[in-house]
């Protein structure tokens, strides 16, 4: 976790905790390097609001309700709920000048969540109260354009606005 970006609201709330998943590596084994990836989340009674962008995740997305275990560590269990939020990874490829901040800010511009790993990585949040038409067709277009790779990570069943 420390080399995300803090371009998520809340991430100095000392009540936050990290929940713990274990990554599913696809068919190839990737990624390669990782086994775990540690979310921040807010605790909400006995459970816990995940405020994180997952990188690697694929089962769980910002907002989601869990239930996780308490032992050496928080281990995520179960969703309980979801919160409506898709997931994306960009892979920059066509890096700016003022990348990775100027890509950050502009999608933060509109009303997403970014967080960014080795200046190239970008976790990117959708969450339910953007069009999520608009925010695919730019994401798409930009794609085609070669700015960046892109992956879906959860993708919720959500109706667009």
């Amino acid at each position: 976790m420390q080399d995300r970006q803090e371009h998520i609201n809340g991430t100095n709330d000392s009540r936050l905790v990290e929940i713990w998943f274990e990554i599913e590596k696809d068919a190839d084994g990737y990624p390669e390097s990782k086994s775990w990836e540690g979310l921040l989340a807010k605790p909400e009674g006995q459970n816990f609001r995940l405020i994180s962008v997952p990188f690697y995740l694929k089962n769980v997305s910002r907002g989601d309700l869990v239930a996780a275990s308490s032992g050496q560590c928080f281990a995520f269990v179960r969703v309980l709920d979801r919160g409506g939020h898709n997931t994306y990874r960009l892979l920059l490829k066509h890096i700016l000048p003022d990348d990775p901040a100027g890509t950050i800010n502009e999608l933060v511009a509109m009303g997403l969540a970014v967080e960014e790993s080795n200046g190239i990585l970008l976790a990117v949040d959708v969450p339910p109260s953007v069009n999520q038409s608009e925010i695919d067709s730019y994401l798409m277009a930009q794609e085609q354009l070669n700015r960046w790779e892109m992956q879906d990570g959860f993708l919720s069943s959500i109706d667009t606005v």
